[in-house]
C-alpha cells in the first residue's frame, strides 16, 4: 500500500464525505480529488496536517508502520478509546475532549 492508499482508507474510515477531510485541511475539494485521483502529489508536503488531522503519525503515513513512543505502554481500555475516538468527527473529537477535561476537572475538586 502506498502513502495516498494509506491517506485515503484512513480518510474514508473518519469521514462521510471527502468534503470534509479538506476542509479540516483547509484545502479546497479539488485538491483532495487530484490526490485520490493520482493526479497531485501535492500532500506530500501536508504529510504532517494530514496525519494530525487523521490521528495517526507521519511515520504511519510514509511507511506503513506505526511504533508505540517509548514510555508509553497502551493497555486495552487505551488502545479502544484511541479507536473509537479517531473514528468521531472532528466537531464530535472536541466534544468528547472537552466532556473528559470536564470529568478530570471535577475529579480536582
Amino acid at each position: 500500500m502506498d502513502v495516498c492508499s494509506r491517506i485515503f482508507e484512513l480518510v474514508d474510515k473518519k469521514y462521510v464525505e471527502q468534503q470534509s477531510f479538506a476542509a479540516a485541511l483547509g484545502v479546497s475539494p479539488t485538491m483532495v480529488s487530484a490526490w485520490r485521483k493520482n493526479k497531485s502529489e501535492s500532500y506530500m508536503k501536508r504529510i504532517p496536517q494530514i496525519a494530525d488531522v487523521l490521528n495517526t503519525s507521519a511515520e504511519y503515513l510514509l511507511t506503513g508502520e506505526e511504533k508505540t513512543p517509548v514510555g508509553l505502554s497502551a493497555n486495552g481500555r487505551e488502545e479502544e478509546f484511541v479507536q473509537l475516538f479517531s473514528q468521531l468527527t472532528p466537531d464530535q473529537q472536541e466534544l468528547v475532549l472537552a466532556q473528559l477535561k470536564g470529568i478530570v476537572d471535577a475529579k480536582d475538586k
